[in-house]
């Protein structure tokens, strides 16, 4: 992992809990993007 983002320490419970809700609503954008453009075309 890059030590920079960590500061040398371990990932702790809310940066792992913004990383995963960040990645879930990545995911659901995604798909709702995928969605309305198969709508368009």
């Amino acid at each position: 992992m890059d030590d920079e983002f960590l500061d040398g320490e371990s990932l702790t419970g809310r940066q792992a809990g913004l990383i995963f809700v960040g990645f879930l609503s990545f995911i659901i954008l995604s798909g709702v993007a995928l969605v309305l453009l198969r709508g368009l075309f």
